[in-house]
């Protein structure tokens, strides 16, 4: 039969075919298919479309058996018995004859294959690529019959589609029929929900299918709906990556069944992105439409925008070049915006109740690097150029060509900064790849960057080489490279490269040696920089290569050998080696002795350290000293004085330099030779033996404890005449003479410092040491009182002020620790063993407040630069004990002697309370820090571990401590009281109030302590008053009564200042005592208003965020509740209600012209714009339909148009009127002037009115803008907000109804007789009721009790057609009549006053 068949239907013989077909049973012709099909004899391709050509021809006859072909073969083609060859020519073929197929066929061999995808039957195969040709013959019949109905064919296809996603899919075929949809022919809609049900199908999948039915969803995306793919694919590896971070945060039974999975996920998540990122490449509708979804993303969800997924996609596809810029920009402000927002909460409460906690977005970038060592590698160059990114965008600032120190990360670009040297950091960590290109770029800034801060970039490389130094070994080339240009740097970046790259001299002897040939050509350098970076490298070599086994063998084990190349870390340790390299720089820091002053000085400075760390250097360190010295030195007793200080200057045409900063070579000899000797003597103790050759190595030392001696006697003995330094020297700085009169004078005094400071540390319990450092003390005083006199003299003679700059007070040589042991021995050290010694130098008041001045002034630079001059000065943990040893010694003395009455030792008390306050300062930039100050406080162990809750309490014990300090003050006499200390006190209360917790009644009871202050005591002086007020305002803000404070403080300005309208007398009542007529303006005014305006952008940065939570809402994701949304806008309503009736109280407060004017013009517009931002969030909600006004808003638009706006009309009117007053008096005082030597300069100042001709304006825009705003939302909400706003002001022009009601009475007698009515009884009703209105004036009004003033209404109904503006005029009636003074007249002046009716008519129609 099958011959027969083939037969035929190469001869084209369809009919005879038909007949031989028609004659069958199917059963007989499915063997047929079997045999040629299943049993592989020949191609059966051929027999089968003979078979179905046959049918076809047999009309309706071959129907039903044409279905029964194809049910036939889709279900043999879903077996994989047959080869890949047939099965693909088998499913071509049935294709191409699918169009012969009945209507009814092709709707029954959809529904099958529905229903085979519905009860699980399905399992993928070939045959699926019929479906897509059966459903597109099916959409072109013109009518079909499905189900109990007919229909149109594409009807027909869009109930089957529907039907088949309706049900459930098997997890694994939904890769096969996503790929099958990609060919089906589909409307938008259609599309949409195929989209959404394969969306809907992740969950169920395994991890290892999700890259490749993404693929095909990415294929169907390119039909439409990108942005839902995009959606689908972000937020369900979001959900997944929260889920497996919350099972590693919690402790699971089966641990590595859960590693295994998040390894998985990590894998797959990788392959995702690769996909993801091909398709942009592809298409680049993608991208911008990935783009878009991140930016609508960050609206409504800023938190996703950074999820770690989300951020490894978007660097991703920043490696496209079209779309980098744009992407690294997005996300670098993303990033910004983060911290910014996190700052807002942090620094309110009213927030944090508002919004819940964020997700620290460190952690959510730093857990992306930490993913990308699952594969990623196509993150890596995003992770990188993000890093850096940050860096460059976000390091710190300069100011004046110098960097701006920073103590602690507070803001947020510092925390973007931070976040992209830990994101280089750890990517460095965990990745080989990159490290060479990641220093390579660091040394590029670092060179390149020269007129920039880099010091970002110094703490990133130093965090590199320290925490992974043997990452670094394969990148020595680099470090060499960068050394080439070391000479290039400024003197800051070159030390602190060397500093960053110390580590690895260590580790790498080729490395040590090339920098020891770069630092000595440095040292040849004709420029400065060069050869102070040479020195400072130089020394810190010095510092770290310890002569004789000062560190581990395993660590310095180099010989001493230029050429050699090789790292030797584990050989035995040669001590000659370090020996050998400290004695060749000692003799190439001699050259040092002859070059520049700076040089020799950072030399000098550095020296104390080298032999503080390598004590085998200490001889030959002094042996250098002691040459530089002998130059300067004479050694004749009988010659005074004893130094050559000609020798110490260098004259070079007209000008004097500095060549030898002699006291600083003296300061750094005594130091070294104080160390040494205590060095030996601790020797001489352990070992006695060698005595000889002890004393010869002592020679040095021996010689120079002499020459200190020495010096110190006969500095004692020169006078200042010896010196050519009298007090009929020339010590100004315009000429040659007195700038080396200058240097000489700064030279003595340093070294009268140095021997004093020497004198008393090389024995200190000496009586007769003692009386010489007071003798030389004497002489510093008389020196120094003589450059004061002369300075003073120089800048003003008869009261006229010199062009030329003060010169500056010379910085003390004292080092911090002689500060430290002084003012313990001086202070607090009463026992008998010192007593006798140290009563010679208390005795003298003078010297102890010297003494506690230098102290606070070294604490005042470590403040500010974090480093200090002197020995030792730039040991930060030194310094740090340091800090918390004097803060400990200022706070014992200033509790012992506060309610001193000597004037003298008031002085010294309050220099302790300055030195405190600094002390504080320092210590509460950081946690640790404070903690390890209120142990040195109470003498407890630095290393003793305390909780949360020990330094909870001994910060809440200190702070008590302070209370009753400042309670002190207050108890005692007025005139004995120090008021000023009050201000320091409260503000280190304020500082460790930082640091209790905000929920606790710790900080609740200090926030009441200071507002009982504020309420119950008077203080006069400004500067402590502000301090005061400050203080309770920013302890406030963690709480929710910040606004209630701000209008209390509103209505005391008012109550001091009076009202605007003289007529009105004003409750003399106060909230704070504290604000008396002379704080407050412009005092408290500047203080409120500031803090306003914080509330004001706190409250527009809430509404921005429910705003973005509404859109999420509508969007429906994390619905949030109704009832939440009306809560928080009740909230912000009743904040607004509260600064508005503060504003109110201001607005009527007399304020005086100038800066209090100006700046509460400034507040109002703030006030007004922030306003229109409400407004707008309302419209918003109905434009979208998610909200409505709730009545607090309303009762707040009733307040400011009843209450508040109004008033500020009145208060512009009242500022011009002040303004004009001004003008006036300044033109006749002009006029009044007798000098007629002089020119008179007749030109009234105009700069205030011009620069009103600003503000007004602004602030008059601003209203106009919010009430624009209210009309439109009154059209949305079909509630009329506008009837209780009054009239905006015509500012067109003002009437004058004095004026005007003369000129009327006056025509009014002169037309009598024409005249049937009288044409002022408008204006006597106007006026009647204005003054009923200005007597309605209250001074407390809130958002709740507005509902019930509707008088302004009735009066505003009643007013005269001639006045056009509410007037508040009455405390002044001479008003000009002409238009205000910022806007040019008007002709409408000259107008009838009939016509002046009309047109006010007109106005009042208009309304």
């Amino acid at each position: 039969m099958d011959k027969q068949i083939l037969l035929h239907y190469e001869k084209r013989k369809y009919e005879e075919l038909a007949k031989i077909l028609k004659s069958k049973e199917f059963s007989e012709i499915k063997e047929l298919l079997d045999n040629y099909v299943l049993r592989g004899r020949t191609d059966p391709t051929v027999l089968v479309l003979a078979v179905l050509t046959g049918l076809y021809y047999l009309k309706e006859d071959g129907k039903e058996n044409q279905l029964l072909i194809y049910k036939y073969m889709i279900k043999v083609l879903q077996k994989n018995e047959i080869n890949i060859q047939t099965v693909s020519n088998l499913v071509g073929l049935l294709m191409l004859e699918a169009d012969k197929l009945g209507g009814a066929n092709l709707v029954e061999l959809a529904s099958q294959f529905t229903e085979s995808v519905k009860n699980g039957t399905f399992t993928g195969g070939k045959a699926v690529d019929l479906f897509p040709k059966i459903l597109y013959e099916l959409s072109k019949e013109d009518k079909v019959i499905y189900g109990d109905g007919s229909m149109r064919g594409s009807e027909c296809k869009n109930h089957i589609l529907n039907t088949l996603c309706s049900g459930r899919w098997n997890p694994t075929t939904v890769v096969h029929l996503a790929a099958m949809f990609i060919d089906v022919p589909m409307t938008s809609e259609e599309l949409k929900f195929v989209i959404e049900k394969i969306i809907r199908s992740f969950p169920e999948m395994a991890l290892q299918d999700l890259p490749a039915l993404v693929y095909q969803l990415l294929l169907l995306a390119k039909r439409g709906h990108k942005r839902l793919v995009i959606e689908g694919v972000t937020s369900f590896y979001i959900d997944k990556d929260t889920v497996c971070r919350n099972q590693i945060s919690e402790i699971t039974e089966d641990l590595m069944s859960e590693e295994c999975d998040t390894e998985t996920l990590r894998y797959t998540e990788g392959t995702v992105i690769l996909h993801i990122v091909f398709s942009v490449k592809q298409d680049q509708e993608l991208g911008r439409e990935f783009i878009r979804y991140l930016k609508n993303t960050l609206l409504v969800h800023p938190v996703k925008v950074l999820a770690p997924f989300n951020l490894a996609l978007a660097l991703s596809v920043a490696r496209i070049h079209r779309l980098q810029d744009q992407l690294y920009d997005f996300i670098k402000s993303t990033i910004l915006k983060s911290f910014k927002d996190k700052d807002k909460e942090n620094n309110s409460k009213w927030i944090r109740e508002l919004v819940p906690d964020t997700v620290d977005i460190t952690s959510y970038v730093l857990e992306t690097v930490d993913n990308s060592k699952y594969g990623w590698d196509h993150v890596l160059q995003g992770l990188v150029q993000l890093g850096f990114t940050l860096m460059d965008s976000c390091g710190p600032k300069s100011a004046f060509g110098k960097e701006i120190y920073q103590a602690t990360i507070k803001t947020p670009s510092q925390f973007t900064c931070q976040l992209g040297k830990q994101v280089l950091k750890n990517t460095v960590k965990v990745h080989e790849v990159v490290r060479l290109e990641i220093l390579d770029q660091i040394f590029n800034r670092i060179v390149t960057k020269a007129t920039q801060p880099i010091s970002h970039y110094l703490d990133l490389l130093s965090d590199i080489v320290s925490s992974s130094p043997h990452f670094l070994l394969e990148a020595i080339p680099k470090v060499k490279e960068a050394f080439d240009y070391l000479s290039y740097l400024p003197t800051s970046s070159g030390q602190g490269l060397l500093t960053a790259i110390q580590p690895l001299l260590k580790l790498s002897t080729s490395l040590k040696d090339t920098l020891l040939i770069v630092l000595r050509k440095a040292m040849f350098s004709r420029q400065l920089d060069p050869r102070k970076i040479g020195v400072y490298g130089y020394l810190m070599i010095l510092k770290h290569f310890k002569v004789l086994g000062g560190l581990p063998s395993s660590q310095c084990s180099q010989p001493f050998n230029l050429s050699q190349v090789q790292i030797d870390v584990h050989t035995r340790y040669n001590p000659a080696s370090n020996e050998a390299v400290c004695i060749e720089i000692l003799g190439n820091l001699r050259r040092v002795g002859t070059q520049q002053a700076d040089v020799r000085l950072q030399l000098y400075e550095g020296f104390y350290e080298v032999v503080h760390r390598n004590t085998q250097l200490q001889m030959p360190v002094l042996d250098n000293l002691l040459n530089q010295l002998t130059k300067f030195y004479v050694e004749d007793e009988e010659i005074n004085p004893p130094v050559l200080l000609d020798k110490c200057i260098l004259p070079q045409g007209e000008q004097v330099f500095l060549a030898e900063p002699l006291a600083h070579l003296l300061a750094c000899i005594q130091h070294i030779v104080i160390k040494t000797r205590e060095t030996l003597t601790q020797q001489h103790t352990d070992d006695d033996d060698d005595d000889e050759e002890e004393e010869k190595e002592d020679r040095s030392l021996i010689l120079l404890e002499q020459v200190l001696a020495d010096l110190t006697v006969r500095m004692i003995s020169s006078e200042m005449e010896d010196f050519e330094i009298d007090k009929s020297a020339d010590f100004t700085l315009k000429n040659t003479v007195g700038i080396k009169n200058n240097i000489f004078a700064i030279l003595v005094l340093g070294i009268y410092e140095v021997l004093m400071e020497y004198n008393f540390i090389h024995n200190k319990n000496s009586v007769e040491k003692c009386e010489k450092v007071l003798k030389l003390y004497e002489k510093y005083v008389k020196l120094s009182d003589l450059l004061k006199e002369k300075a003073s003299t120089a800048n003003g003679k008869k009261g006229k002020v010199s062009t030329s700059k003060p010169s500056k007070a010379p910085a003390s040589l004292f080092s911090l620790s002689f500060n430290v042991d002084i003012v313990t021995l001086l202070l607090t050290d009463f026992s008998a063993k010192h007593k006798t010694a140290y009563d010679v130098l208390r005795t003298n008041l003078d010297f102890m407040k010297h003494i506690v001045t230098t102290a606070v002034n070294k604490l005042h630079q470590y403040s500010d630069k974090g480093v200090c001059d002197g020995s030792a000065g730039l040991d930060k943990s030194k310094l740090m004990n340091h800090c918390c040893q004097l803060g400990k010694l200022f706070l014992v003395y200033y509790i012992e002697h506060q309610m001193t009455t000597d004037r003298n030792n008031k002085t010294i008390v309050s220099g302790c309370l300055d030195g405190l306050l600094h002390v504080f300062t320092i210590c509460t930039t950081d946690k640790d820090k404070l903690c390890q100050c209120l142990k040195a406080l109470e003498d407890y162990a630095e290393n003793e571990k305390w909780s949360e809750k020990i330094k909870t309490e001994k910060i809440h014990k200190h702070i008590k401590k302070l209370q009753r300090l400042v309670a002190n003050i207050f108890t005692t006499d007025e005139d004995k009281q120090n008021i000023k200390e009050v201000g320091s006190l409260l503000s280190i209360i304020g500082q460790l109030s930082k640091y209790l917790p905000y929920h606790g009644t710790e900080y609740e009871e200090v926030q009441i302590w200071i507002h009982k202050i504020c309420t119950d005591q008077t203080i006069d002086d400004i500067p402590t008053c502000k301090q005061v007020l400050s203080t309770l305002l920013t302890i406030t803000q963690q709480m929710t009564s910040v606004p209630q404070i701000l209008k209390d403080m509103c209505q005391d300005v008012h109550s001091q200042l009076g009202d605007v309208d003289q007529q009105v007398e004003v409750e003399d009542k106060t909230n704070f005592s504290l604000i008396t007529i002379r704080t407050a303006a412009p005092t408290v005014l500047q203080l409120t208003l500031h803090h306003i305006d914080r509330e004001l952008d706190d409250m527009d940065w809430v509404i921005g965020y429910i705003k973005s939570d509404t859109s999420i809402s509508q969007s429906g994701d994390d619905l949030p509740n109704a009832t939440q949304q009306e809560t928080r806008e009740k909230s912000i309503c009743s904040r607004y209600g509260v600064i508005i009736v503060g504003y109110y109280e201001l607005v009527q407060s007399a304020l005086p012209s100038g800066i209090c004017t100006d700046i509460m013009l400034k507040s109002l517009t703030k006030l007004y714009t922030s306003l229109s931002v409400l407004v707008k969030y309302y419209i918003s909600l109905y434009t979208k339909k998610t909200g409505h006004l709730t009545s607090r808003f309303e009762k707040l638009i009733k307040l400011i148009g009843s209450k508040l706006s109004p008033c500020v009309y009145a208060f512009i009117t009242y500022i011009q009127a002040l303004e004009k007053e001004h003008i006036q008096q300044a033109a006749d005082h002009i006029k009044t002037k007798k000098d007629k030597k002089k020119p008179v300069n007749t030109n009234i100042p105009t700069g205030k009115v011009i620069k009103q001709t600003k503000m007004i304006p602004n602030l008059i825009y601003a209203i106009e803008v919010f009430e624009k705003f209210l009309i439109q939302l009154t059209k949305k909400s079909k509630v009329n907000l506008m009837d209780n706003v009054k009239m905006s002001t015509a500012r067109d022009f003002r009437i004058n109804k004095a004026a005007v009601q003369a000129v009327l009475d006056e025509q009014s007698d002169s037309s009598s007789s024409n005249s049937d009515e009288d044409p002022t009884q408008d204006v006597e009703n106007d006026q009647d009721n204005h003054g009923d209105d200005d007597g309605e004036k209250e001074n407390n009004s809130g958002v709740e009790d507005s509902d019930g003033d509707n008088d302004n209404d009735s009066d505003e109904e009643n007013q005269s057609s001639v006045s056009n503006t509410p007037s508040t005029s009455q405390q002044d009636p001479q008003v000009s009549t002409n238009k205000r003074d910022i806007w040019p007249s008007t002709s409408q002046h000259n107008t009838p006053p009939n016509k002046k009716a009309k047109l006010g008519s007109k106005v009042k129609n208009r309304r």
